[in-house]
Formats: C-alpha cells, sequence, structure tokens
C-alpha cells in the first residue's frame, strides 16, 4: 500500500516520498519493504539504524529523523494499531453454513454468516449479518448473537445469551454457566441454588481464550460496550462490567460486583463479591479489593487494598524491618545498662 493511500483512510501528514510499504513492524525488525513507528523515546537508538523504509512519528521528533519518509501524526502508537488493523485484516470464513452443522428449531441465520463444522446450535437462534461461527462451537436455546460477530473453536455458549455487534470470542471461552450459588441447611449439605438469568453482552466487546462468565441469578450479568477481557478470567454471576474497562489475565471477580465503566484491572486481581468500584479506578496486579472503592486512584495491596502511594510509603517501612529491629535492640540494650547503673 502507498504511504498516500493509508493517509488517505487514516489521516496524517506524509513528508517525503510516498513510497509503497507491504507490511508494519518495530523499528528494530523492520526491512527495506516496511513502514515503522517511533513512539518511545527509549527506542532512539534505533530509530536511524532502522532498516524500515519509511516511519510514523510525531511532530515534535521529525529532526530526529534522516532519509525516511514520515507520516507525522499526533499519537504514533495509536495510527500504527490502525495501519496494522489495514495490513493485517483478520481471517475471514467463506459464509455459508456446513453440512455438519446441527440446527435446532426456529432460527433465524442472516444469508452471508459461515457456521463451520460440528457446530451444534439449540432452538430460538439468531445470528446478525456478518457473523463467523468456527467448528465445535456448542450454543444452547435462546440465544441471540449481532451483527459481526466473530466466535472461535470450541467456545460454549449455555441458554438466554445475548451477545452485541463486532463482538469476539476467543477458543475455549464458557459464557453463561451456571454461578457458584449455594444455600446450606441446618446440617451444614448446600443446595444449588437454579441461575435463570442469562449473560447480556454488548457491542465491540473481546473476550480472551478459557474465560468463563456465569450466568446471573434472576437478571443477567452483563459485560457493557467496548469491554476487553484477557485470556483465564472468571466472572461471576450477577456481576456487571462497565463500558471500555480492561480486565487482565487470572483475575477472578466473585458474584455481584459492580465494575464501572473505564476501569483498568491488572492481571491476577482477587475481587470479593457484592463489591462496587468506581469508573475510571485502576487496580494493579495481585491485589485483593474486598470492600468498595469509590474514589478514582491506582490502589495496590493484598487484603485490604490500598492507594498505591499508601501502599508504597508501607512497603518502603517494611523494606527497613530487619535496619529497624537492629535499632530497637540497640535502643534496649542502652536502657537496660542506664537502668542497672540507676540501681547500683
Amino acid at each position: 500500500m502507498k504511504l498516500s493511500n493509508i493517509v488517505e483512510k487514516l489521516g496524517g501528514e506524509l513528508l517525503g516520498d510516498d513510497t509503497e510499504v507491504s507490511s508494519i513492524k518495530s523499528l528494530d525488525l523492520s526491512t527495506t519493504e516496511d513502514l515503522s513507528f517511533f513512539s518511545d523515546i527509549k527506542l532512539l537508538k534505533h530509530l536511524n539504524s532502522s532498516n524500515a523504509r519509511a516511519i510514523i512519528i510525531s511532530k515534535e521528533h521529525i529532526s530526529l529523523v534522516q532519509n525516511k519518509s514520515l507520516i507525522v501524526v499526533e499519537d504514533p502508537f495509536l495510527y500504527y494499531t490502525f495501519v496494522s488493523q489495514i495490513l493485517n485484516p483478520p481471517k475471514k470464513l467463506i459464509s455459508g453454513i456446513k453440512t455438519t452443522v446441527v440446527l435446532g428449531k426456529n432460527y433465524n441465520i442472516a444469508s452471508n454468516c459461515a457456521i463451520y463444522d460440528y457446530v451444534v446450535i439449540g432452538d430460538n437462534f439468531i445470528l446478525g449479518e456478518n457473523s463467523q461461527i468456527y467448528p465445535n462451537v456448542v450454543i444452547d436455546d435462546d440465544v441471540c448473537i449481532g451483527k459481526n460477530v466473530i466466535i472461535h473453536s470450541n467456545v460454549t455458549i449455555y441458554s438466554k445469551v445475548k451477545i452485541g455487534d463486532n463482538t469476539i470470542i476467543h477458543s475455549g471461552a464458557v459464557i453463561g454457566a451456571d454461578g457458584f450459588g449455594y444455600a446450606p441447611d441446618k446440617n451444614k449439605i448446600r443446595h444449588k441454588i437454579p441461575h435463570v438469568g442469562g449473560v447480556t453482552i454488548g457491542d465491540n466487546v473481546e473476550i480472551g481464550a478459557n474465560t468463563t462468565i456465569d450466568r446471573g441469578t434472576f437478571a443477567p450479568t452483563v459485560i457493557d460496550d467496548g469491554v476487553v477481557i484477557d485470556n483465564l478470567v472468571q466472572i461471576g454471576h450477577n456481576v456487571r462490567v462497565g463500558k471500555h474497562s480492561v480486565i487482565a489475565g487470572t483475575t477472578g471477580i466473585a458474584g455481584s460486583v459492580n465494575i464501572g465503566e473505564y476501569c483498568i484491572i491488572a492481571g491476577h486481581v482477587g475481587i470479593g463479591d457484592h463489591v462496587n468500584i468506581c469508573d475510571h479506578a485502576v487496580i494493579a496486579g495481585f491485589t485483593g479489593i474486598n470492600k468498595d472503592i469509590n474514589d478514582v486512584d491506582i490502589y495496590k495491596g493484598t487484603f485490604p487494598a490500598t492507594k498505591l502511594r499508601d501502599y508504597l510509603k508501607t512497603a518502603a517501612y517494611i523494606k527497613k524491618i530487619g535496619e529497624l529491629n537492629s535499632k530497637i535492640k540497640n535502643i534496649e540494650q542502652q536502657l537496660n545498662l542506664l537502668r542497672k547503673y540507676n540501681n547500683d
């Protein structure tokens, strides 16, 4: 693709030759056929040594580059993302329903969809235009899937699940399994509570491989528009994740948690049941949350979690415990000597 075609599609200012590029790579891996990007001053050593034919760069860094064509933009990293989407379009299945697909009753499937081998679909199924279902997917009754949805192999979708447009669900994900709810009797024997609320997933959501999202007890578990969920995440029943929040891998979220909009939940976070987290909160990795978070800040720690600046102060004190212990022992020895002197 010529640089001028890229600028025409995405904006920016072209400086230098209107050359043609075949792919986009990092500065250190680029060849003479590639477009690259400069978004971090730490990579300055790679800038002029790179073999890239052209560079995406911000206006403030133009003077650092010699003998290269440039696309000048406000945010080179974001621009690179959009260029990469153009040059690396996702695989698209050929439209049609394979003969090995098993379909239930009362289905409505748009004509340009693709459903591949050994998919099993229950009753009352709706699939929107241009959606793709890869092999070995199992979908229960009363499921509605929107337009331009991609469901990768070996996904299981239980009944009463609604999935919005432009959503991607990666292999091994389980959507709508029973919530973890049991009622103990006087003998402490636990009896299963039926969960009938289903799951509602918004538009432009991405759900990672082997992630599980449990169905609600009465009302649905809700994953709102633009949410991104990594691999191996557990989301309990009746959880609500607000718009454009991000959840990293191996995080576990208990039932009835309410996560606000634009939150960032890092890896290996644990969130207890019935916790509310305000919009724009950031939870650092390996943090445990067991009470509400009402202030916008970065939180870090185990139990209980606290604001990052307070945690760092505590961590600094912990590092000095050995030194402080030696000082305390020294003071105790001096006090003992003084007591002995006074007694004598």
